[in-house]
């Protein structure tokens, strides 16, 4: 079985897709947020996008701009998975790395959904954080997309789930991906 990245915009269904991978299909699911997260825990920060953020920029500037997914890849070696999810790709340099590593072992699918939909979805699992507002979201988001160069990220995407529906159909969308890449 491959390794599948994942990319989306907030709220787009990223960590929905790696949980039912893991709960349907076994696989083992690593978050590059998480990463971010356990660092600003250790630096007793609250784990808000201003500060995550803050971090990301100053641990790649600071240890290189692969510095988090030289983690990933260094995560997946140690653990000696096959069969797992990196949920939370964003920069091009996340892909590119693990599709360095393990060539064409790493599929990466894209999951798009209508900004609203997104917005709404987002309010529900209430992050700390998170934007209270529509305006806010898609500021954020057009500053995520700079920041990170998104549009580059999501290019290398080699299938695409959209996820503007109910669960259920979504769940149908994914299955129907796992049928095509195994």
């Amino acid at each position: 079985m491959p390794i599948i990245g994942v990319l989306g915009k907030i709220g787009s269904g990223k960590g929905t897709f790696s949980e039912y991978l893991r709960d349907k299909y076994g696989y083992k699911v690593i978050v590059m947020g998480d990463i971010v997260r356990e660092i600003a825990a250790k630096l007793g920060l609250e784990p808000n996008r201003e500060n995550l953020q803050r971090i990301q920029k100053e641990f790649t500037s600071r240890y290189g701009q692969d510095y988090f997914a030289k983690e990933v890849v260094r995560r997946i070696k140690e653990g000696g998975w096959e069969n797992v999810v990196i949920d939370g790709m964003r920069r091009p340099l996340d892909v590119e790395v693990p599709k360095k590593e393990f060539g064409d072992k790493l599929i990466v699918v894209l999951i798009e959904a209508d900004p609203k939909i997104r917005f709404e979805r987002m309010r529900k699992r209430k992050r700390v954080g998170d934007p209270q507002t529509l305006e806010e979201f898609l500021a954020q988001e057009k500053r995520e997309m700079e920041l990170f160069n998104l549009e580059k990220a999501f290019s290398y995407a080699q299938y695409k789930i959209e996820n503007n529906g109910t669960l259920e159909e979504f769940y149908k969308r994914i299955d129907e991906f796992m049928r095509k890449i195994s």
